[in-house]
């Protein structure tokens, strides 16, 4: 953060900042709020761990028939940190006791949005998270790098000014905020996310069901990396597939089409489309930004390594207009004379870009 972003946050007496449900993802949220923004923090959970520790400043401690929404009257920002189920009757029951900007940090956004008439409500979704869950499990650093979505109403309420300051806090715990509209958003996370607990859960179940001991043996390295989604809690990941299922269910299907496709491939011992099937797919695996921010970036970027001869660039846009990939920039990057130099193509998205790198590395050119 800058210094005037320091100085918006560190407020005298110190901003105030709800969050409600203080499991891994709100757990963090409080440590990382406290130690990063130095914000004050109100939590309410059935768990005593974070009061323990010093990181909220209240629980609700379980089986109590009320609960102090009162203590919510001097926040700020409210974060929602619950099943996606339970958000909207929360947000209900909590506004009668606070102006504060309502939020949440589900990872489905449409389904919960289209319960909540309140227009001081912002959908959240932080991209960060853990095979493990509870409190005990919570971290501060949980968010570093992470990008952090907000999906604004229409018909919001809520101040320009006031959306800075949440912003802001987003910033404070290591995360960079980014704005998407809901529908973009759960089909995005559809495919980034919760289709992978899906295969992973799937792949571990196949393997469970071989009966065979040696798979249990062999079954480390690579294939615990890949199933460790596959150890998330079960409970969670069944009420959030249900959640997502409007958008899962087709991504699911186009899942089933590409392993059959694979399936026909094989059975026909096709070599040369297997080979474009996992180059396509190391080429867009290669393409994800590493250090986690813009996970969801619409546009991909493809290096084509060319000589210096006359017409090839000619020759290389012809090629993939003639395949209806549409270049939208390009930028040419000289080495050194007479020795050619790279081209720098924008692309609309990773599926041009994965079938233009396909194209150009059968025409010769390398590219990456």
């Amino acid at each position: 953060m800058n210094t005037a972003q320091q100085v918006q946050l560190a407020a005298n007496p110190p901003i105030r900042i709800g969050v409600i449900g203080l499991g891994l993802i709100g757990g963090s949220l409080a440590k990382a709020l406290t130690a990063r923004a130095h914000v004050q923090v109100i939590g309410f959970d059935l768990d005593a761990q974070a009061v323990a520790q010093g990181i909220a400043d209240h629980v609700l401690v379980a089986g109590s028939a009320t609960k102090d929404w009162t203590l919510l009257q001097d926040c700020t920002v409210v974060f929602i940190c619950t099943p996606p189920s339970t958000i909207p009757e929360l947000v209900r029951a909590v506004r009668p006791y606070t102006t504060a900007i309502l939020t949440d940090v589900a990872s489905v956004k449409k389904p919960v949005l289209d319960q909540i008439t309140d227009d001081r409500f912002v959908g959240g979704h932080p991209m960060a998270g853990s095979e493990k869950h509870g409190y005990h499990n919570a971290n501060e650093i949980l968010f570093e790098n992470a990008v952090y979505v907000l999906c604004l109403p229409e018909d919001s309420a809520i101040k320009a000014q006031e959306i800075h300051l949440l912003e802001n806090l987003i910033k404070a715990i290591g995360s960079t905020p980014m704005t998407l509209n809901a529908s973009a958003h759960d089909r995005a996370v559809a495919a980034v996310s919760h289709l992978p607990h899906v295969a992973a859960a799937a792949l571990a179940l196949l393997a469970a069901r071989q009966g065979d001991n040696n798979v249990n043996r062999l079954a480390a390295g690579g294939f615990r990396d890949i199933t460790r989604i596959a150890s998330s809690d079960a409970s969670l990941w069944a009420g959030i597939s249900l959640e997502s299922r409007t958008e899962l269910l087709p991504l699911i299907d186009q899942y089933i089409a590409i392993l059959q496709e694979f399936r026909g491939d094989l059975g026909e011992q096709s070599i040369e489309s297997m080979r474009q099937y996992f180059f396509q797919a190391s080429h867009f695996r290669g393409s994800l930004p590493l250090d986690g921010r813009g996970a969801l970036l619409a546009q991909s970027i493809l290096n084509v390594y060319i000589p210096d001869v006359p017409g090839v660039i000619g020759k290389i846009t012809t090629l993939l207009g003639q395949s209806e990939i549409n270049i939208t920039n390009l930028r040419i990057r000289e080495f050194r004379t007479y020795e050619g130099g790279s081209l720098q193509l924008l692309l609309p998205d990773s599926a041009q870009a994965a079938k233009a790198a396909w194209l150009l590395k059968e025409a010769g050119y390398e590219c990456d």
